[in-house]
């Protein structure tokens, strides 16, 4: 790719341009320096490299990002169609599944947990396979024991994860893709309510129908006949995906109360930004109540603290 981007939005200009003011600049909320400034799309949300790995021979592999290139252009085409309210057909709606699918596996927040996830599982699992096979072919010495029971000891040590293991997200983004085509899709419009979006705006929760209400963290996947996805499209508007709707393609009422669950929400998964068009110390208080991102990825195996570093 010529003239490469080192530069790369965590999320798309494109999308942030919809929830700017009329000067193109909206207010971004960063809850690690709990400060609040006015900028444009162009100058938020962005890491340096986030999406191009080195390869083995040195050079930056751009498959991911030259993706993501191609699906934001489809995804903008289709948007003015969105915000008009309107019904879109199967190829459409296909496409822009697959941008939603895509504004999941690339946010910080998923990257830095699927490493988590990575470094929980496979840094054990290659340990405990070397000890088993030293027990079984009696090499076993002091050492190789006392390392064992350390690795089996989760308060007795850390680990760091590269934060590029987290890559591995964007293999789930075809299938979220297709599971999203199938559900309904309506729009909830906010009149009394302004509506925030996040660096991780792609999630679900689980709906009123389910037998528990609120967020489940573990054990609730999009196949769950109660997941309902609010995404946010604009300060009033939210799309609505979910599998129990009657109806699709439908203008709702979001009433104030529902919608300030709604901003609840993208405060508590966001992984550090909260973007908003008009300015209110309301969404900054909100932003610093949910500093800790709600974890959305558990294996379900006790393990030890993972921390996740740009690079080792």
């Amino acid at each position: 790719m010529s003239g490469r981007t080192k530069k790369q939005h965590t999320v798309p200009r494109f999308y942030l341009r919809h929830f700017t003011q009329a000067d193109g600049e909206l207010w971004t909320h960063d809850c690690l320096s709990n400060s609040v400034r006015k900028t444009t799309p162009e100058k938020t949300a962005f890491e340096t490299n986030i999406y191009t790995p080195v390869g083995e021979d040195g050079s930056r592999i751009e498959l991911i990002e030259d993706a993501l290139a191609k699906i934001e252009s489809e995804a903008a085409l289709i948007y003015p169609d969105l915000l008009a309210f309107r019904s879109l057909p199967h190829d459409a709606k296909a496409i822009f599944a697959c941008f939603l699918g895509t504004m999941f596996a690339r946010s910080p927040t998923q990257l830095r947990q699927f490493a988590q996830a990575m470094g929980q599982t496979a840094g054990k699992l290659v340990m405990e396979r070397e000890f088993r096979e030293k027990e079984k072919n009696g090499g076993l010495t002091g050492a190789d024991v006392a390392v064992q029971d350390l690795l089996h000891n989760n308060d007795l040590y850390r680990m760091d994860v590269d934060r590029r293991v987290g890559l591995v997200s964007f293999q789930q983004a075809e299938t979220l893709a297709q599971l999203m085509t199938r559900m309904a899709w309506n729009y909830e419009i906010s009149d009394r309510q302004q509506i925030v979006t996040s660096d991780n705006p792609m999630f679900w929760v689980r709906g009123s129908g389910g037998p528990r209400s609120g967020i489940e963290p573990y054990g609730f996947g999009l196949a769950n006949r109660c997941a309902v996805i609010p995404f946010p499209i604009s300060p009033n508007v939210i799309l609505r995906l979910d599998w129990n709707s009657p109806i699709a393609w439908t203008k709702l009422p979001l009433e104030r109360k529902r919608a300030k669950l709604a901003n609840q929400y993208q405060a508590k998964h966001k992984e550090r930004l909260l973007f908003f068009r008009d300015l209110d110390q309301g969404f900054a208080a909100l932003g610093m109540k949910y500093m800790n991102t709600i974890k959305q990825i558990d294996i379900g195996v006790p393990g030890p603290q993972i921390d996740v570093v740009r690079r080792l």
